[in-house]
């Protein structure tokens, strides 16, 4: 049986990340809040050093390793968000890494990773950068897999302990799930503090590889093909599957068109940066909102804000919004 994350090891987190990370503000949306007619807050990690809630994690995975770091040469795959975590890490504690990233990942983001020192390999797909990251590996690199490391689920929940320390009286959180890990460490944190809380997941299709896991009853290989692609996971590791099943309400599936729409919604109508993964959760919102008690008070962690004007103007041509 799969071991669950501890709440104490949040807790403990928070305290190793403490002075590295900013407490990023939690904020009340009346765009939202008109569009499903209850309460809305918004966690904006989009704030966050570097630009997204990666750099909770990745820290708390750095920290703890830091005697050993400068012995090898680390190796990850990244859509964007966790590539740029982990190029601002290793150049902050001197350790090598190398990203590989598919060639959907934002230009943005390749050229940020690059040019905080470490290397960027370019993929086809994400299933080629799996692969390469695999063959690295075999040559001696260690991995650091963001979608199966508990020490960076971990760093991830502390953002949550912020959330509801903010707003004590949420009853539902929107959170975007790519490889599962904020989930994990979000939903653990927010469990503990708050059984009666509920966390939904979302993802886009193309990239509901969490959605399909939960319908199989076991992780299952998809074909990504989102534009998200910092949501797109080919397999949903064990441990993720296991938090997203214990803890989760359900998972909201939602097209990549909507997503541009809510990423756009953001920008004119909450006057927010961000990228398709935090633009997904207005969709699933607003389709999840009829099913909500009167008296609900919601919760979005907008998790990233790391999006040229050149990718977004790409995606709202994709969408037909000019």
């Amino acid at each position: 049986m799969t071991q669950l994350i501890d709440f104490k090891s949040i807790v403990a987190a928070a305290q190793r990340i403490d002075g590295s990370v900013v407490r990023t503000p939690t904020v009340e949306s009346s765009m939202l809040a008109g569009m499903v007619e209850r309460p809305v807050f918004l966690k904006l990690e989009n704030l966050q050093a570097g630009g997204s809630f990666k750099a909770r994690g990745v820290l708390n995975k750095f920290s703890a390793l830091q005697e050993g770091l400068g012995d090898s040469h680390f190796v990850a795959v990244s859509g964007g968000n966790f590539g740029i975590a982990i190029g601002e890490a290793a150049k902050r504690f001197g350790a090598r890494v190398t990203v590989i990233m598919p060639e959907s990942a934002p230009s943005s983001s390749v050229e940020r990773i690059r040019a905080s020192g470490s290397t960027v390999i370019v993929e086809a797909d994400v299933h080629a950068a799996f692969a390469r990251a695999t063959a690295l590996e075999a040559e001696g690199y260690v991995v650091i897999d963001d979608c199966a490391d508990t020490l960076i689920a971990e760093g991830h929940g502390t953002l949550a302990l912020e959330f509801i320390a903010d707003c004590p009286s949420l009853t539902d959180v929107f959170v975007a799930v790519g490889g599962g890990a904020m989930l994990a460490g979000v939903a653990t944190a927010l469990k503990a503090i708050k059984p009666g809380i509920r966390v939904w997941g979302v993802e886009t299709a193309g990239a509901h590889s969490m959605s399909q896991a939960l319908q199989a009853g076991r992780p299952v290989d998809i074909d990504v093909s989102s534009i998200v692609s910092t949501l797109g996971v080919p397999i949903i590791d064990e441990l993720m599957f296991a938090h997203a099943r214990h803890y989760v309400e359900d998972m909201v599936v939602v097209p990549d068109e909507e997503a541009i729409k809510g990423m756009l919604s953001f920008a004119q109508g909450a006057r927010q940066w961000v990228e398709l993964a935090s633009g997904a959760l207005v969709p699933a919102v607003i389709a999840t909102a009829p099913r909500l008690p009167a008296d609900a008070v919601i919760g979005l962690v907008v998790c990233g804000g790391n999006i040229s004007l050149q990718d977004m103007t790409k995606w709202a041509a994709y969408a037909g919004i000019s």
